[in-house]
C-alpha cells in the first residue's frame, strides 16, 4: 500500500495537471478562436446554352446511329410453374 506522501504527491502532480490542462484550454481559446462561418461568393450564373436541333435530326447523325429494333423477348416456360407435369 502506497504511504500518505506518496497519495499526496500523486494528488499534488494531478492537481497541477489538471490547471495546467485548463490553462492550455483558456489560452488557446483565447488566442486562436475560430474565425466566424462566411458564405461563399456567390458565383457568376452560366451563360445560356442553345442546343442545335435540327443538326441531330440531319441525315449524317442517322448514319452515325442507327437504331436496331428491339425484339420482344420469347415465352420460356409452363403457364402455371407450381402445376406437375
Amino acid at each position: 500500500m502506497p504511504g500518505i506522501a506518496e497519495q499526496n504527491k500523486t494528488l499534488k502532480y494531478l492537481i497541477w495537471g489538471v490547471v495546467l490542462a485548463g490553462i492550455i484550454i483558456l489560452i488557446y481559446s483565447w488566442w486562436w478562436r475560430p474565425k466566424p462561418l462566411s458564405l461563399p461568393p456567390v458565383p457568376k450564373p452560366f451563360p445560356s446554352v442553345k442546343i442545335d436541333f435540327e443538326f441531330l435530326e440531319s441525315q449524317e447523325v442517322k448514319d452515325i446511329l442507327p437504331f436496331e429494333e428491339i425484339s420482344l423477348p420469347e415465352e420460356v416456360g409452363r403457364e402455371n410453374p407450381f402445376e406437375p407435369y
